[in-house]
């Protein structure tokens, strides 16, 4: 387990306290794929209430609780049998993660390679492709027989970000 859900943002996106994981890592929630769009460190809730004095003397006795959490902020991509997700993960659900065998399982439903959800993800990331561009990587990593394929999409979506990308 990596971490539990802790806020639903939408019903695409949730955020959850984690242990340690990376922005791009690809991780379950339920039956939902999801991936890591953020990684950040949350404030302790009673420091909202205290002075910068009192919170020095807190994290000098209590280290532990003066950190505050690491929240990771989520996009759901797909549900696991490639459906897109209808409803929103529930609080406290646990956060897993995703084997390569079982992400090359998911992407070869019916025998025939799928990634149904990477166009509303380019949508999202407009500005950033790098989430996108980390995920084809891994998927070119575990799926190899599909690496021409996925480095034509991933150079397209390139060559269109440039060409958007105005040269002063």
């Amino acid at each position: 387990m990596l971490g539990k859900v802790v806020r639903v943002l939408s019903h695409s996106e949730f955020e959850a306290e984690v242990e340690e994981v990376s922005v791009g890592d690809i991780v379950l929630c339920g039956d939902v794929l999801a991936i890591v769009a953020s990684v950040y460190q949350e404030e302790p809730e009673y420091a909202k209430y205290l002075g910068e004095l009192d919170r020095e003397e807190i994290r000098r006795f209590m280290p532990d609780i003066s950190e505050g959490k690491k929240i990771a902020r989520c996009i759901s991509l797909c549900r696991v049998d490639l459906d897109e997700p209808r409803t929103a993960p529930k609080i406290g659900e646990d956060l897993k993660p995703v084997s390569d065998d079982m992400l090359r399982r998911i992407h070869y439903a019916n025998g025939e390679f799928r990634i149904p959800y990477l166009i509303p993800l380019m949508e999202r990331c407009r500005r950033d492709i790098s989430l996108v561009r980390s995920l084809l990587m891994r998927l070119m990593e575990i799926i190899p027989e599909e690496k021409d394929l996925l480095e034509i999409i991933l150079a397209e979506i390139e060559y269109n970000r440039m060409r958007g990308v105005e040269l002063h």
